[in-house]
């Protein structure tokens, strides 16, 4: 088939009638839905709305958080979702003392602020302990007490502020440390089986209303079995009581053969197997390395490699394959060293590649900080699917929206390249 400028013309133009040469206000879909907004842009690939109010109420409608409607440039004194700006959830109050504070339910919820799905709960969740009883006094029906206030709180902690062989359990309140900053347990004797298994002073037990003769713990040793670390060759598991090391301070195992396999796989002297009551004729894992790799830390970074021998050491971060290790844990290294270990080593370095995830960039102060994907990941750095996620989760407050700049020099005024952005009115 033979075409003629003008009926190519003829096929083109209602295809191009319907592409959008014209900015709007479009969704940023990219922002998630609690830091979503809308942006006055040209987008073929989301729905398109006249104002930025109106694309608010028809792309972020219930948006709990109100941070689309937050960026107006006259926000609406009330969210067009509820009533009075009241959202559905309630959240504590942790811009006043807390003797003082109650539980608010005014939009929007401020950045990583708790939510809780009535005011009592709030009050029990946020509050809990509140000498004052000011959050549960402005409930419409206050009760008479604290809901925990008598006899504290209804689960127990260990007693960190003490030493550990004179220590035990407690319910008190206020707690000593924030939500999850430490174990607890429904009842006071579950706590001492967790956090003192073992203690031979028994303190922790004789705080029980009925305290039993001996240590719950069975006759025999522990429940779990952990590696004695008394030398590879002669290395074996055991359970025995008192524990050698405190709470996570070594890996622990189900059965004993389990702990042999992870802490002593590949014993040549199978000393570890041999105390088994029924031990294998062979090793279970003595053929072949691990199935996951791991970086030799035992070498400079420059000739550094990843590996798959048994054992497998204590605390180390391990990948599915030998390419992936070397890309998380050798990314930076010029000498290539980790990837020529490889079977068929890449041509070229793989670390010239952008990372496809992002993290804070903690080598800036708050103010300046920025989302990068440049490699290698510092050790620790939390990271994201996309930078617009990594600026809301940690630079969400920044005056300047330096982060947010550094994606688009027209997010809004106070981009250093604003006054060129056409899509931006500022005054």
């Amino acid at each position: 088939m033979n075409l003629t400028p003008a009926s190519i013309l003829l096929v083109v133009l209602p295809l191009a009638a319907h592409a959008q040469t014209t900015a709007q206000w479009h969704p940023t879909y990219s922002a998630g839905w609690n830091g979503g907004y809308c942006r006055l842009t040209i987008d073929d690939n989301s729905p398109a709305y006249p104002s930025e109010l109106a694309c608010c109420k028809g792309a972020y409608s219930g948006q709990a958080s109100g941070y689309c409607l937050s960026q107006l440039p006259a926000p609406p004194t009330t969210s067009p979702t509820t009533e009075g700006n009241l959202l559905a959830v309630w959240y504590p109050d942790y811009d006043t003392d807390w003797a003082a504070a109650g539980c608010k339910n005014n939009g929007p919820v401020p950045n990583g602020r708790p939510t809780y799905a009535s005011e009592l709960a709030c009050c029990k969740g946020a509050y809990a302990g509140q000498m004052s009883g000011k959050c549960l006094s402005q409930l419409p029906s206050p009760p008479t007490t604290s809901p925990t206030a008598e006899g504290g709180a209804d689960f127990f902690y260990p007693d960190y502020e003490t030493t550990w062989s004179d220590a035990g359990c407690k319910n008190d309140l206020p707690l000593p440390f924030t939500p999850g900053g430490r174990p607890t347990y429904p009842s006071l004797l579950e706590c001492c089986k967790g956090a003192y298994g073992g203690q031979m002073s028994g303190t922790c037990l004789s705080q029980l209303e009925s305290p039993p003769t001996s240590s719950p713990t069975p006759e025999g040793g522990a429940e779990f079995y952990y590696p004695n670390y008394v030398g590879w060759t002669d290395g074996y598991c055991s359970n025995t009581l008192p524990l050698p090391f405190s709470a996570g301070g070594r890996p622990t195992y189900d059965t004993m053969l389990e702990c042999c396999k992870g802490a002593y796989g590949g014993q040549v002297s199978g000393k570890c197997l041999s105390m088994l009551d029924s031990p294998p004729t062979t090793s279970p894992t003595s053929a072949g390395g691990l199935d996951v790799w791991y970086p030799d830390y035992t070498k400079q970074y420059a000739v550094g490699e990843c590996i798959n021998n048994r054992p497998l050491p204590s605390g180390r971060g391990t990948y599915a394959t030998q390419v992936a290790c070397c890309k998380g844990s050798y990314g930076a290294q010029s000498s290539g060293y980790c990837l020529s270990q490889l079977a068929s080593p890449p041509t070229t370095s793989p670390t010239m590649e952008e990372l496809n995830v992002y993290y804070p960039d903690r080598t800036k102060g708050y103010a300046d900080g920025v989302c990068t994907n440049d490699r290698p990941v510092p050790s620790g750095a939390i990271t994201y699917t996309s930078q617009n996620t990594c600026c809301s989760a940690n630079y969400s407050s920044q005056q300047d929206s330096t982060c947010f700049c550094d994606i688009d020099p027209c997010y809004n005024c106070n981009c250093a390249g604003a006054a060129t952005c056409s899509n931006l009115v500022c005054s």
